[in-house]
């Protein structure tokens, strides 16, 4: 019996080894979706930074030897996922490896991953936001900013977009996605997926295919948790360079989060270690996780 080859994916994130986030998540994830991860550590933290303290040991010195290592060996990649990047320096790096090693056919995702809740992360100094714009997103084929990320990308004011979410009827809502939408189009990603808006006991995110804009709905499973965008990130480029429509990787990749999201509750897993996925994993490959 013959297998085709795993297309291969390229991961720009930190590696922290306590917490169930960024690359821990992603290479099982993409592993079980039958294709190769690959990646590329922009720093090692002992556990995530949700907890009280960390050790942390940057790598942004060692990233120039490591890409350059694989421009020897003339490498390129089915996908490239961006993901969190500590200094602007990391940055510029992450948007050259995109440059050396895309090929036309190459699905280049960036989560911007910098802000939430109205807030951008701690730590974060200068205009990150005009760096992470202008060096990855207008360099992307996908971006999944979610509504913080997506007002700081567009200039949209994140109180007035949280304000429309909370109103019964979802004109207002809409109409401002919409607008928000063609703003990061002319950034120059054609595929958009705006994630976690927050409407009463449901999560809306909005998916957009150049001109096909869908709202997708779902029930809230549970609180917020760390590692839910690294493994969605992970499905939804992973379903993408497979072939799969951005609408039903957005679903697949929204499905299991909700579902890891639900039993990590019932377990009682306390929140800073994220969700137990591995319980799971086993079923990513042949189940779509339809919306709820």
């Amino acid at each position: 019996m013959s297998f085709p080859i795993p297309k291969k994916i390229a991961v720009i994130n930190d590696l922290s080894g306590y917490g169930r986030v960024s690359l821990c998540v992603s290479l099982p994830v993409i592993s079980a979706l039958g294709v190769q991860c690959c990646p590329v550590p922009t720093s090692i933290l002992s556990n995530h930074t949700g907890f009280p303290s960390e050790y942390k040991y940057d790598l942004t010195e060692q990233m120039k030897p490591y890409i350059e290592a694989w421009g020897q060996l003339r490498l390129s990649f089915d996908g490239i996922i961006t993901a969190y990047m500590s200094y602007e320096e990391q940055v510029r790096i992450t948007a050259d490896l995109i440059d050396r090693f895309r090929r036309d056919d190459t699905v280049v995702f960036v989560d911007p991953c910098m802000a939430d809740h109205g807030r951008i992360y701690r730590g974060f100094t200068g205009d990150f936001a005009g760096c992470i714009r202008d060096r990855l997103v207008r360099k992307a084929t996908v971006i999944k900013p979610n509504i913080t990320e997506a007002c700081l990308l567009t200039g949209f004011d994140y109180d007035t977009v949280k304000a429309y979410a909370q109103e019964p009827k979802l004109r207002k809502l809409k109409s401002c996605l919409m607008n928000m939408i063609e703003d990061l189009r002319e950034l120059g990603p054609q595929q958009i997926i705006i994630t976690g808006i927050e409407r009463q006991d449901r999560i809306m995110n909005v998916v957009a295919d150049g001109d096909d804009i869908r709202f997708i709905s779902m029930h809230r499973t549970g609180q917020s948790r760390g590692g839910t965008g690294d493994i969605f990130s992970s499905i939804a480029a992973a379903s993408l360079v497979q072939g799969m429509s951005l609408e039903k990787a957005t679903k697949k990749a929204s499905g299991f989060v909700s579902e890891a999201i639900r039993i990590s509750e019932e377990a009682g897993v306390p929140v800073n270690e994220g969700v137990i996925f591995e319980n799971i994993l086993s079923k990513l490959a042949s189940t779509a996780f339809p919306q709820g």
